[in-house]
């Protein structure tokens, strides 16, 4: 049964007044008193007892399996159905089937010169997403011609469409510059392409550097006829670099009513809001777009050397040397709730020394958020962070990390409802790891186990060797896939509930 505190929170909640009386009267206090149980008690029969909070379920990650020799793998989709991952990287698409405790090469497709975006002779696949349907992929192709980035004239990138899991060539459409994640909206009408457009990371200061964009793709008429225009976004409420926005990691809700984007450098997000009823020809005016500020964070964590060296060698972390800082959060990776109330941020930062950032007059450091965040989805205000559990664990368990500049990085973030709960698992780049948090009351971040994805880099003083960067929960089953680009592998991670 659920507490009799909650009961007489209710009286005090709607009858209060009575108890309060200026001029007391027992009798009076008495009627009242019978009337408010009674009406009360019909408050708690119609609408029911409030639900009690639950507590954290304690849930541990296992590496069951590990794919290698993949050709690439920066990032990763899964299937609605859970039975296939898609894994791209460098110029190699690659089908993977998810079994219970086994992940099998199914079908890979290498880039070939015809599908190079126009100008360029050299280019890599970036982000994808698979259809709701899963009979086909969207996959990014980013211009990689070194001649043309070394005079910043990366030319427009495209998005091709591949059918799962045979990988035929079934449409492709052109894009903005930088084509760096792709998203489907889970209604299967449309996708949305961040185009990040990068062109001069060192001088984000420049006025005359070219803004990204988002590419909104037409899916109406299917794989094969692809068409999209480019959304602009705009510069207000964006706190670094306005005329640069940058757009990183791009999500869609799952009632396709609106889109977020990662504006990384920016320390931004951008909520894009989709009309109701799209029209026969989508413009740029049709789509609301606003931006989130995400704020500062205060943390406190080894800031001092190198991976390996001196105060940053993993076989020997001297906890006394821990130090406060101030930084963006300058979020990579981004998920949505389930219930779309809110959404999450893995706090990546990627602030410069060159670019001489400031917030509100507050001097930032170099050395990374290293933090997961939770914010409001409608209005951005934020609700709470990880604070430095992500940190403490690496530093607990011997695993390396950058010290002085973003430490153990957070990279991509996923959300998934896992027993009842609404769970997050965060890509931690520069320490082989993922961690599974616990992110149902978003306003209390609970992190339940850092799981170790190579076992040689624990204490052992040197960098990380897969720097996992692609993460995804498998639905219809309790497992994680995480794509790791430093050696083009992925891996399976499956999910054991402890406290049963």
């Amino acid at each position: 049964m659920r507490p009799l505190s909650v009961f007489f929170a209710r009286l005090n909640q709607y009858f209060g007044k009575f108890w309060r009386s200026p001029n007391p009267n027992p009798q009076r206090i008495s009627r009242y008193g019978l009337v408010a149980i009674a009406l009360a008690s019909l408050i708690v029969l119609s609408q029911g007892w409030p639900a009690p909070a639950q507590q954290p379920i304690r849930i541990q990650g296992e590496v069951v399996d590990t794919l290698t020799d993949l050709g690439g793998a920066e990032m990763l989709t899964v299937s609605r159905d859970g039975q296939f991952t898609v894994v791209a990287g460098a110029d190699v698409v690659t089908v993977v089937q998810i079994g219970d405790r086994t992940l099998d090469l199914i079908n890979s497709f290498e880039l070939t010169p015809d599908l190079l975006p126009e100008g360029s002779t050299s280019a890599e696949f970036t982000g994808l997403a698979i259809s709701p349907d899963g009979s086909y992929v969207l996959v990014a192709v980013r211009d990689n011609d070194e001649a043309n980035s070394a005079t910043f004239d990366e030319v427009p990138g495209k998005v091709i469409a591949f059918s799962v899991p045979d990988l035929e060539v079934l449409g492709q459409t052109a894009v903005g510059r930088g084509p760096d994640s792709v998203a489907i909206a889970p209604n299967g009408l449309f996708a949305a392409v961040a185009n990040e457009d990068e062109e001069n990371e060192e001088d984000l200061t420049n006025l005359e550097n070219r803004p990204g964009t988002v590419s909104i793709i037409d899916l109406r008429r299917g794989p094969s006829r692809l068409s999209q225009f480019e959304l602009p976004l705009p510069q207000e409420n964006i706190p670094f670099f306005p005329h640069d926005p940058q757009p990183e990691t791009v999500r869609i809700a799952a009632d396709s009513s609106f889109i977020l984007v990662t504006l990384q450098e920016n320390n931004a997000v951008a909520r894009i809001d989709v009309p109701r009823r799209l029209p026969f020809r989508m413009r740029a005016r049709n789509f609301q777009v606003q931006n989130f500020d995400m704020g500062i964070r205060t943390g406190f964590g080894l800031t001092r050397d190198r991976v390996g060296e001196g105060l940053c060698r993993s076989s020997s972390y001297d906890l006394s040397q821990r130090q406060s800082y101030t930084s963006a959060r300058e979020p990579d990776g981004l998920a949505i709730s389930p219930d779309l109330s809110f959404f999450v941020t893995a706090d990546e930062d990627n602030l410069t020394a060159v670019n001489e950032q400031s917030y509100n007059s507050v001097l930032l450091s170099p050395h990374g958020t290293r933090s997961i965040s939770a914010y409001d989805a409608t209005t951005g205000a934020l609700l709470s962070d990880s604070g430095d559990t992500i940190e403490d664990s690496i530093l607990a368990l011997g695993l390396p990390q950058r010290c002085n500049s973003k430490g153990p990085e957070p990279e991509v973030v996923s959300i998934a409802e896992i027993e009842g709960r609404t769970l997050a698992a965060v890509a931690i780049e520069r320490s082989d790891a993922i961690t599974i948090h616990d992110v149902t009351d978003p306003s209390n971040i609970t992190l339940l186990d850092t799981v170790i994805l190579d076992d040689t880099v624990v204490r052992a003083d040197i960098a990380a060797e897969l720097e996992p960067e692609g993460i995804e929960f498998v639905p219809g089953g309790n497992k994680i896939v995480v794509s790791n680009p430093e050696n083009s592998t992925i891996t399976l991670v499956n999910l054991v509930r402890l406290d049963r």
